[in-house]
């Protein structure tokens, strides 16, 4: 008997407590509530301007944050491509620096073995052509092309010229530095634009701004025309903005 009294007290517990929630659920949802009396005009525009203009201000903020955190992130690419060129063109100059210590080396090298050469010197002539270069000894083959050598490569005579001034002649370091310039200058362009595009962002961001200010004062304003006129200037200005925004390269 005491063990049915306390199972048929467990199920009232439960159907007091399911009740209890359905009550809860009536009121928050406001289920059994019915208007008084029909809307009034002005209360029904009113709510569909607000509702309409809530829209507005939750798509503009959203694009908002959106805008500002491109400008965030282009701004942290422009300094990124900047610190890029500055490294390449330190690197530049220093190949630069290592290709004219080469060139004054070859230069002199040159020199020295045309001296020897003009004295007939041949034993000097050849210890100084042992050692030049790779990138002199390949222009000093072709600037050598065109007259007769002996058997240890000194020219009959000396052509015009030197082998410093043929296309062929590269310093390696010169074309490591000019390629390092190429890289700093693409860097600086890189820096450039990804700049431009951070402004662009900031630029959008102040007209999303405009755009939350003409949707929040509209409903300030008691004129129909007024309210109607900074609504339709707020979504004209929405919807070119947003167009603007997509046109514009997007960065995660």
């Amino acid at each position: 008997f005491m063990a049915d009294r306390a199972h048929a007290e467990s199920d009232d517990a439960g159907v007091g407590v399911f009740e209890k929630v359905d009550h809860i659920f009536d009121e928050v949802l406001a289920t059994d509530i019915v208007p008084t009396e029909p809307e009034d005009p002005w209360e029904r525009r009113l709510r569909i301007l607000d509702s309409f203009t809530a829209m507005i201000l939750a798509v503009a903020a959203v694009a908002t944050t959106w805008a500002s955190f491109q400008a965030s992130q282009w701004s942290n690419a422009q300094s990124d491509a900047q610190s890029d060129s500055a490294i390449q063109r330190s690197d530049a100059n220093r190949a630069s620096s290592e290709a004219t210590s080469e060139s004054v080396v070859d230069s002199q090298m040159w020199i020295s073995w045309v001296e020897a050469v003009a004295s007939g010197q041949k034993d000097r002539a050849g210890f100084l052509r042992d050692r030049f270069s790779p990138a002199l000894d390949r222009a000093q083959k072709q600037w050598l092309g065109t007259v007769p050598v002996d058997a240890e490569g000194n020219p009959a005579k000396v052509p015009l010229g030197t082998p410093l001034e043929l296309p062929s002649y590269l310093v390696p370091a010169q074309v490591r530095a000019d390629e390092l310039s190429t890289r700093a200058e693409e860097s600086l362009a890189a820096a450039d634009e990804a700049s431009n595009i951070a402004t662009n962002n900031v630029l959008l961001a102040v007209l999303f701004a405009l755009v939350l200010f003409f949707a929040s004062v509209a409903t300030k304003f008691t004129a129909p025309k007024v309210q109607v006129a900074l609504i339709l200037t707020a979504v004209a200005l929405l919807v070119i903005t947003c167009v603007r925004m997509l046109m514009l390269p997007q960065m995660l």
